[in-house]
């Protein structure tokens, strides 16, 4: 190692450092001029480095970036599913950063799903970011940039985190340039831009340089760093929250080993632990309020079992875009190169003190390429072995709430990149220095060009030099007031309705106007009751229904996005309460008067109570309880409308039917939360013979008095399948009743249109 790359070697936890010989950006204890000078150069390495991340953004972006009017685009079959995620974390980071300098009483709320509250609550918030996207917002006035800003923040930070604990361990600001362009430039962060929280990796490396410096120095000033980079981590991601509060105390317990007094130094990264925690629960109250309540679920671990990693899959193809190529070819050579996994006087720690930091980071590896196998492990005798993800699913709150074990690996990815970084040093202090920043340089640019070797396709944003028209003059017009677009609000499983909602969420930030629309994970409960009354318009009795349960006053009608019986219903002679104000293209803006016979009760205000509590009875007085035996074998389903033919194109389809209830009671349907409601389900019997279920939930916006008929209406999904003639299964079911309450069948033909048809 060069005399300029050189770091001191202080003694282990709780004793002073020596003085050191080269300071660099951490060193301590050194003679106060040599200390200034190496701080001023540590300082001046960091900010070259900083620089580089942050100017390797816009072309590792290429080519929307820069372009208010563009996004990234992913094509494919589940191209629906990513660009929808996209706009909804596009608008979350929005809505976050316009609250928080405009409403901070509403963070959580969001103006979609309206008049729902908590509708961030059904994803990620991503506060940490917070000290970026809100200036940056409040500047540009456009969500595109402020997003475009976000991700410069987010990888350039990631490798600067890195590029530090890389740094401190070797003194070598090659190898840590290195090593946070391979922590930072990876092709999984790149095709991850629909799901951007997981590019908000800062912390985790900081985290584990707090911890070091505690251990070297023994002062207490870094375990307020130490909580602060692990509370930040946790706002930053869920998920990557909780890797980085079981990545540091296995890294800190791991390090201690060979160390005189740990018990003092791993108190103190208990005590910093427990700090981040509680600085957490204001943040985290909601959350679990939300699991409490339903809203947010806890995964079977049955379910769970199909979305873990087994550990021979690290040795496949696909983890290679994970941890990168360049990241894994230099861990190979620095291997190859070196003992490893022995104690060392490598970097800050002596080895008679504290273990290698390289032996910290391949336990922590360790730990999540188990816990990313997931709950348990099945046997090939068919029997069950549980893993240690088990131990927390059971025992940490909210761990059972996480849907993908799989994540794991990007903690074992992101150990692997710092181990890069620690492996490269010696072999790049053997170069003369101009070769050294060569070589180091080369890689790190290969670490960018394999991230993103081809422009990525792009779409209109909406926004910008894209924005509709329509938007446009609702920007101007709707003032605060209630907006409706139409194709509307549908559920989970409909990744076409989920993209359509999810466009207009982000035409909405032109102006923050009220939206019914809405895309998230956990809708609020009383999501689905608003769906039911959107799903029949233009019906007069639906329209009022829907402004007593939201106040709504415009409604625009996407004309584009209609499919042609949606066309035909809107043609029709609109009710009197509805009147056509502009047109734009093939865009209509309506206008919802007032109702001058004031028959439909205010219900905004209950929706949001009844989301919180669970009622006895419905909106209407219904009690909620299990229908008696003799009501349930005295309700039909009849006059079902269902298409000849359905494509495989995930399109959702309105299916009108007739709802005769004659029994002598009536049925629960209209009301904020699910439980004990009537709702409309189907499932798919295949020319095979397996069925296909969905999850596709079609709720009553009305209860069903006894001796009635009433029409209602379900959202019907193609089976994800093969063509061929299939049976579709209609079922009326009760919420927490297995057996149902009427069924009908039709037969549909899946596939496309016949020969010469249009």
């Amino acid at each position: 190692m060069s005399p300029t790359e050189t770091s001191a070697t202080p003694t282990g936890s709780g004793s002073p450092a020596p003085k050191s010989s080269t300071p660099g950006i951490c060193a301590s204890d050194a003679t106060p001029g040599r200390t200034r000078a190496g701080g001023l150069r540590g300082v001046g390495e960091a900010l070259v480095a900083l620089a580089f991340y942050a100017l390797a953004v816009p072309w590792l972006l290429r080519p929307w970036f820069g372009s208010a009017a563009l996004l990234p685009h992913s094509p494919g079959p589940i191209g629906a599913m990513a660009n929808a995620d996209l706009l909804l974390n596009l608008w979350i980071l929005a809505w976050v950063a316009w609250a928080a300098l405009h409403d901070p009483s509403h963070l959580l709320d969001g103006n979609i799903y309206h008049p729902l509250p908590g509708a961030i609550l059904g994803s990620e918030n991503m506060l940490a970011h917070l000290p970026f996207t809100a200036p940056l917002l409040a500047l540009s006035g456009d969500a595109v940039t402020m997003f475009e800003g976000f991700l410069v923040e987010s990888f350039a930070l990631a490798g600067l985190g890195m590029f530090l604990y890389v740094r401190h361990h070797t003194g070598s600001f090659t190898a840590a340039l290195l090593a946070g362009a391979a922590y930072t430039f990876t092709p999984l962060r790149v095709k991850t831009l629909p799901q951007p929280q997981y590019l908000g990796t800062a912390w985790l490396p900081l985290a584990l340089l707090a911890v070091d410096l505690w251990f070297e120095r023994g002062r207490r000033r870094w375990l307020p760093g130490l909580g602060a980079a692990l509370a930040l981590q946790a706002l930053s991601c869920v998920y990557l929250g909780f890797f980085t509060f079981i990545a540091v105390p296995v890294y800190a317990a791991t390090r201690l080993l060979g160390a005189p007094r740990r018990w003092r130094a791993g108190v103190g990264v208990l005590l910093a632990t427990a700090l981040a925690s509680l600085a957490l629960l204001p943040a985290a109250l909601p959350y679990l309020e939300g699991r409490g309540q339903g809203r947010i679920p806890a995964f079977p671990p049955e379910w769970i079992r199909a979305f873990s990693w087994m550990p021979w899959q690290y040795f496949s193809f696909e983890f290679v875009g994970r941890a990168g190529p360049v990241t894994l070819l230099v861990v190979a050579i620095g291997l190859v190169g070196r003992r490893f996994g022995r104690p060392q006087p490598t970097g800050r720690a002596s080895g008679a003190q504290l273990l290698s930091p390289a032996v910290g980071l391949a336990s922590v590896a360790l730990v999540g390429v188990v816990l990313s196998a997931g709950p348990d492990f099945v046997l090939p005798g068919g029997g069950v072995m549980p893993l240690p993800y088990k131990l927390l699913y059971a025992w940490v709150p909210g761990f059972s709430s996480m849907r993908g074990p799989v994540r794991f690996s990007l903690l074992v990815a992101s150990m692997l990149a710092a181990l890069a970084g620690l492996l490269a040093a010696p072999l790049l202090d053997r170069m003369r220095p101009a070769a050294r920043l060569l070589v180091a340089s080369a890689l790190a640019l290969a670490c960018l060009w394999t991230a993103a070797p081809h422009p990525a396709p792009v779409e209109a944003s909406g926004l910008g030099a894209s924005a509709a028209a329509a938007h446009r003059w609702l920007e101007h017009h709707a003032a605060g007031e209630a907006v409706l677009e139409i194709p509307g609000p549908t559920g989970a499983d409909d990744p076409i309705g989920n993209l359509r909602n999810a466009r207009a969420m982000v035409a909405s930030t032109q102006a923050f106007w009220p939206l019914l629309n809405g895309y998230t994970a956990y809708p609020p409960p009383a999501a689905g009751l608003i769906a039911a009354a959107v799903r029949d318009l233009p019906d007069a009795t639906a329209l009022d229904r829907l402004v007593a349960l939201t106040h709504l006053r415009w409604i625009l009608l996407r004309g584009d996005a209609l499919t042609a019986p949606e066309l035909a219903r809107w043609a029709m002679p609109l009710p009197r309460r509805l009147s056509v104000v502009e047109t734009f293209a093939g865009d209509r803006i309506l206008r919802v008067d007032d109702d001058a016979t004031g028959t439909e009760p205010d219900l905004a205000a209950a929706l949001a109570i009844r989301s919180a509590a669970l009622h006895d009875t419905t909106l209407e007085g219904t009690p909620r309880a299990p229908l008696p035996a003799a009501c349930r074998r005295n309700i039909d389903l009849v006059d079902v409308v269902v298409p000849e033919r359905l494509s495989l194109i995930p399109v959702a389809v309105r299916v009108p039917l007739m709802l005769v209830n004659h029994s002598d009671c009536a049925l629960p349907g209209a009301d904020a939360r699910p439980e004990g409601l009537v709702v409309l389900r189907h499932r798919w019997h295949g020319p095979d013979g397996r069925i296909v279920p969905t999850r596709l939930e079609s709720r009553l916006a009305f209860d069903v008095p006894a001796h009635s008929r009433q029409p209602v209406s379900l959202l019907l999904l193609p089976p994800p399948a093969a063509h061929g003639r299939w049976r579709l299964e209609i079922a009326l079911e009760q919420v927490g009743v297995d057996q149902p309450l009427a069924r009908v069948f039709a037969g549909v033909e899946i596939g496309p249109p016949p020969s010469g048809s249009h």
